[in-house]
């Protein structure tokens, strides 16, 4: 997205870019209480029927390799796996509270101290601090705290399994562009810019003639309904300028 933004196709009119995240649960079935945990390792050997067979798995999908590709250095295979269903409800709080800038910059910190230093994502101290470190008005970490001990945005995840199993996705990543377009699987980051050029080169945009108020504006949103995500939110586009990424 920062390269076809960066460098449009057409001089002074880039594509503009709004994303919003869907919780899915790679192990639903996993106790929610933070007292539950299990490394990523006897995950993978279970998932995948023993070691033999996940090794197997980790040379086909070089995950370590792709990661560093893009600056993950610190892959840690070992890291701490749990239910992620209370970061998965942050996420949303987020977005629907500051929009998808702020929750993108949550799911980056996140994804750090998940992956690189081994976190689990069911520890709610460690969500509050994170949603605290974002520096929005009226998010904060206590605010924060009694979000995830509150029983709020339960239906809206419940919702968004249930989209999720009408349209038959059951894997991720999948990426849904522009409400027709989906993504499926981690691809090259080449393959996914070339469907944003193919967009480009079409002349179609982000945003629905009409705003917000375009009767067409849900459709091209296809969770943001179940998400209950005001569609003022969802035309807040993400900042990919210099400035941003160094902040």
């Amino acid at each position: 997205m920062r390269r076809v933004v960066r460098e449009p196709r057409t001089p002074g009119r880039p594509l503009r870019f709004s994303l919003v995240r869907v919780p899915f649960f790679l192990e639903p079935e996993y106790p929610r209480d933070e007292g539950f945990q299990e490394t990523n390792l006897e995950r993978l050997r279970r998932k995948w029927g023993g070691s033999e067979e996940f090794e197997a798995q980790k040379q086909r999908h070089r995950l370590k390799e792709r990661g560093r590709a893009v600056g993950i250095q610190n892959f840690r295979a070992e890291r701490v796996a749990s239910n992620t269903h209370a970061s998965h409800r942050l996420v949303q709080w987020v977005t629907k509270s500051a929009g998808p800038a702020a929750a993108e910059r949550l799911y980056a910190d996140l994804n750090f101290r998940h992956f690189e230093l081994g976190r689990k994502l069911n520890d709610g101290r460690m969500l509050s601090k994170a949603a605290g470190r974002l520096g929005v008005p009226g998010i904060t970490e206590v605010t924060a705290r009694d979000f995830l001990e509150s029983g709020e945005g339960e239906a809206e995840i419940a919702a968004a399994q249930r989209v999720l199993r009408d349209l038959g996705i059951h894997s991720i990543p999948t990426t849904i562009v522009d409400g027709q377009f989906s993504i499926g699987g981690a691809l090259p980051s080449d393959e996914v810019e070339r469907l944003f050029r193919k967009i480009e080169a079409e002349g179609e945009t982000t945003d629905p003639p009409g705003g917000a108020d375009d009767p067409d504006f849900p459709a091209r949103f296809v969770f943001a309904e179940a998400l209950g995500i005001p569609p003022g939110k969802l035309l807040e586009e993400l900042d990919f300028s210099e400035e941003a990424a160094a902040a």
